[in-house]
């Protein structure tokens, strides 16, 4: 057991140190985002034209129109992992080096979400996270992707309905404080000799960030009528308009996601059907060059829900999704006002669709009345 932990050790040492090292050089293998949904990922993140709840404003506004309810969240707190983050020590041995650990990932993610509060006109979302995203690539020149933050801030919105509600526009916007640090480098096994003998921590201080970001939100939601039992529905969303930029504490870019979804009864369960093609721009550089679309931007998810309770969630309901492709699913238990979700999702991040899955789970609790 002491072996495996200094093993674990020694791996974070080395990418810590390396940080500091020379330049930047390719984009991110993933998203960027301020804040993700553990329901949402559940159901693949197929969330554009289904968001209904306290996380919608990190979706689209316009779902204010569909919450039903006056929900206050007093407090919602997250963990998420990936298998790797607890499994890294026994990857190598005493002797290996950085390239014998390349595709191998850190994430660590914790979230908190306080006296949020939605309903069907308007809503805040008070929240804190942090993130800890560490990559080795290329085993045979190694180089580090790293992002590594805490950020604090408020999300808002109001949203409207036109055309005997058939319509749902809203608008929302997002203040956020970053501090932290988002690169890559190019780096040598043997570089860490030299950069545990130099004075890293002022090194590494200049490259790390501070800044406060704003951007706004909009979105739309069309509802279509004569459809039996189904409610379908389409939605477009503009998340974080012009960007959000944090310098070297990383950026989070516009995005235009769209989404359909259907919502049905049967024998007392909810089910919703869901399916989301996000970043039609490009913003996040994830579609191959010669390519016009990228399968990992293509998310399917569904639901099925019993017995919707007075803070608009359900007494228990599951999830299953696929992210691009790859397979998640998720289930709650909201126990009148203590609420658990569980996601078990995978996320891509490989250059492209397919390369290089990433295991990863995520536990909440929250309080929501």
């Amino acid at each position: 057991m002491r072996i495996t932990i200094l093993k674990v050790l020694r791996h974070l040492s080395a990418l810590l140190c390396l940080w500091i090292f020379f330049i930047p050089i390719i984009h991110a293998a993933e998203p960027a985002f301020v804040r993700e949904s553990l329901r949402a990922r559940g159901m693949g993140n197929a969330f554009t034209a289904v968001a209904n709840d306290e996380m919608l404003f990190f979706y689209n506004p316009a779902g204010l129109r569909s919450v039903n309810y006056n929900i206050y969240e007093i407090f919602g707190a997250n963990f998420s992992w990936n298998d790797n983050t607890i499994n890294l020590g026994k990857s190598s041995s005493k002797s290996s080096t950085l390239g014998d650990i390349a595709g191998r990932k850190i994430y660590v993610e914790s979230n908190l979400g306080l006296l949020s509060h939605v309903n069907s006109r308007f809503g805040w979302s008070l929240f804190q996270n942090a993130l800890v995203d560490i990559q080795v690539r290329n085993p045979v020149f190694p180089y580090l992707e790293t992002r590594a933050f805490f950020q604090a801030g408020l999300a808002g919105g109001m949203a409207w309905s036109f055309f005997d509600y058939q319509l749902d526009l809203g608008l929302g916007a997002k203040l956020v404080q970053r501090a932290g640090i988002d690169t890559k480098f190019q780096v040598f096994d043997e570089a860490m000799v030299e950069a545990t003998e130099k004075n890293t921590y002022t090194k590494l201080r200049k490259k790390f960030s501070n800044k406060a970001a704003f951007a706004p939100d909009a979105g739309a939601i069309y509802h279509f009528d004569g459809v039996h039992n189904m409610e379908p529905q389409v939605a477009i969303s503009l998340q974080n308009i012009g960007g959000l930029d944090f310098e070297n504490a990383g950026k989070v870019p516009m995005t235009m996601n769209i989404g359909m979804s259907t919502e049905s009864e049967l024998a007392g369960f909810d089910l919703i059907f869901s399916v989301d093609y996000h970043d039609l721009t490009n913003a996040q550089k994830l579609v191959s060059k010669g390519n016009v679309i990228s399968e990992r931007n293509i998310k399917i998810g569904a639901e099925i829900g019993w017995n919707k309770l007075f803070n608009g969630h359900h007494l228990f309901s599951f999830r299953v999704g696929r992210n691009g492709p790859y397979n998640s699913q998720g289930a709650s238990l909201n126990l009148f006002g203590f609420k658990i979700d569980y996601a078990r999702y995978n996320q891509e991040i490989g250059g492209f669709s397919g390369e290089l899955m990433d295991k990863r789970t995520s536990l909440q609790v929250s309080l929501i009345f």
